[in-house]
Order: C-alpha cells, then sequence, then structure tokens
C-alpha cells in the first residue's frame, strides 16, 4: 500500500504558519467555510468516481495512495484532528499546537481503512464532512475571530482540498 510520507515530525496548526494565509488565502469566514463543505467537499466522491479508470489511478499514484478509500480515510483522519485541534483553542487560547508524526498517523489512518471496502469509507467520509458542517455552524461568532482557529479550518477545509483536488474530467 503505497503512502506519500512527508516529514516525520511536524506542527499542523496555524502556528506553523504565523505570519501568512493559508495557502495564499484571506482569512475565510463562517459562510466560506461552510460552502467549501458542502459544496466542493461534496463533490469530491462524485468528481472521483466520474473519472475514468485509468484517470483514477494516476490521480491515486500522483496522490502516493494506492485505493481511493486510503485517501479518504487520510483526509476525515485530519478532519478529526482539526476539530480536536479548535476546540482545544476555543477551551484554551493559549493552548500550544498539537505536534504530530505525519507519516506515522498517515499510515495509520490508511491501516485503518485497509479492511473496509471503499463505499464503507466513502460512508464513514460522508459523516465525518457532515459533523464537520455541524461543528462549523456550531461554533460561536467569537470563534471566526480566533486566529487560530480560522488558519486551522482553511487548513483542514480549503488547504487539504486543494492538495488533494481531484482533476476535472479527462
Amino acid at each position: 500500500m503505497a503512502v506519500r510520507l512527508q516529514s516525520s515530525r511536524m506542527s499542523l496548526s496555524p502556528l506553523a504558519f504565523p505570519q501568512q494565509p493559508v495557502f495564499g488565502m484571506a482569512p475565510l469566514t463562517q459562510h466560506e467555510i461552510l460552502r467549501f463543505i458542502q459544496n466542493d467537499w461534496a463533490e469530491y466522491v462524485p468528481r472521483f468516481r466520474r473519472l475514468p479508470a485509468e484517470s483514477q489511478a494516476t490521480f491515486l499514484a500522483e496522490q502516493g495512495y494506492s485505493r481511493f478509500a486510503d485517501l479518504l480515510s487520510h483526509i476525515a483522519a485530519w478532519w478529526r484532528v482539526g476539530l480536536q485541534s479548535i476546540e482545544g483553542y476555543l477551551a484554551d487560547p493559549t493552548a500550544p499546537p498539537s505536534e504530530y508524526n505525519v507519516a506515522a498517523f498517515n499510515a495509520e489512518a490508511v491501516a485503518n481503512a485497509a479492511g473496509l471496502a471503499e463505499d464503507q469509507v466513502v460512508a464513514a467520509f460522508e459523516a465525518m464532512r457532515h459533523a464537520l458542517i455541524d461543528f462549523v455552524k456550531g461554533l460561536p461568532d467569537a470563534a471566526f475571530e480566533n486566529e487560530k482557529v480560522v488558519r486551522q479550518l482553511s487548513l483542514e477545509v480549503v488547504g487539504h482540498f486543494k492538495e488533494h483536488e481531484v482533476p476535472a474530467r479527462e
């Protein structure tokens, strides 16, 4: 099972990018984040499935995954971590960002999906996407004034989408 491994230890938090907007973007509003989760991420699986088989295989190879289920499991696992980070920032604004062994985390996410059929992982991915929507809708207005929260959401929702964006049908 191929997994693109990144540096072994790094912080994936808003503080990892202290002076710069995420991926060159201005901070996003709650409405913009919700739109991205409800529209762009909602089309993620269907868009992949519309690709011809050869294009699917090429995309997965470029992403470093052998199965689409592995990629989805990876994305959903990071969303869970992002939500936990945001809860921590809201509970304690001085909380330092969590550090993760990215390679081990990604490998564990893939291993957790290893025995599951793609449709099972898609269902879990969609459940996590809906939990993310509910989470963002439930955030107080003050959360969107917290730079750590906004940057974490931007990183998880928009940055991760851009990192793993499915190409248009060929």
